[in-house]
């Protein structure tokens, strides 16, 4: 027995079949011509689709000995656009939003190469201070030069002690002489220089006087030294430019017989061969003496008498 919504299907259907429901038609759609075919076994419902067979995009199967219906040519649907990407698009005039990954993945390489400068700094000035805790000259240092604009004359002075022009006096006082390790004073009375002033020669080659003079013509001279010594004899040694006369020393004899220094001036002379032009007469004592001298002269030869 068949009753409307069984579909042409037993009552009993519906009990046999636990899911005869999915057959029914669902509500407001009409249901299947069931009218048997000749021909045809008799069936009493739409033929079902096996559950997980249907396939996306394909039309079901008709069921038994029904032809396939015509499928009609398909329309293209517009496609909707997308929310998502209406909003995610920059609209004309706006700008993308960054967002804070961006901003803190910024922050964080600006960070790193900040440390490396900051760090490649202090390791160059670090190196920089051990070179000058060391003693070495930094690199971007320049010394100033010595003597810039000085003329070769001041630079030459610096080096050496300048020489005095030759003399043409015949007599000159010693302590405006050329002196190395003498002393000017002016202690001992009675001294003949225009001063009074004398220099005390020690012994050794360390202590000496030098005259530079011009000799008109080549020649043998008189060389006068007024000294004091009132102790024991003392021989001088006499240089002309640099080379010890031939004529030996000068004898520095206590020709007063004093022991009072202020009455103890006297004087003494060689006879040196002397070349024409400059020449520079040099006097020194030996070691373990000493003897003051306030002016030394030059004379003739011929001149016997004593400038004093």
């Amino acid at each position: 027995m068949t009753t409307d919504g069984s579909n042409g299907a037993p009552e009993s259907a519906a009990k046999d079949d636990p899911f005869a429901y999915l057959y029914r038609p669902a509500e407001g759609e009409s249901a299947p011509d069931t009218t048997p075919v000749p021909g045809q076994p008799r069936t009493s419902y739409a033929r079902p689709m096996e559950v997980g067979r249907a396939q996306y995009g394909q039309q079901p199967r008709p069921p038994y000995g029904q032809q396939q219906p015509s499928v009609s040519p398909t329309v293209q649907v517009p496609q909707q656009p997308n929310r998502y990407a209406e909003h995610s698009r920059p609209q004309p005039g706006e700008e993308r939003s960054s967002g804070g990954r961006g901003k803190a993945a910024v922050i964080g390489v600006v960070a790193v190469i900040a440390a490396v400068a900051i760090g490649g700094g202090i390791a160059l000035s670090g190196g920089d201070a051990g070179k000058s805790d060391n003693g070495a000259k930094p690199a971007n240092s320049h010394s100033a030069p010595a003597s810039q604009g000085a003329s070769p004359s001041a630079a030459g002075s610096s080096a050496a002690p300048s020489v005095a022009p030759p003399s043409k006096d015949p007599i000159a006082d010693a302590s405006k002489l050329q002196l190395q390790g003498a002393a000017v004073s002016s202690t001992i009375k009675n001294a003949v220089s225009k001063d009074g002033s004398y220099v005390t020669l020690t012994g050794g080659p360390g202590s000496s006087l030098a005259w530079t003079i011009a000799v008109p013509t080549a020649g043998q001279y008189r060389f006068w030294v007024h000294y004091n010594n009132p102790g024991a004899d003392i021989p001088a040694t006499v240089l002309v430019n640099g080379t010890e006369s031939a004529t030996g020393p000068v004898m520095l004899k206590n020709y007063t017989h004093s022991s009072d220094p202020d009455q103890a001036w006297t004087r003494g002379a060689i006879w040196p061969q002397l070349p024409a032009g400059t020449v520079t007469l040099t006097v020194s004592v030996p070691a373990g003496s000493s003897v003051a001298i306030d002016q030394v002269a030059i004379k003739q030869f011929a001149d016997s008498t004593a400038p004093w």
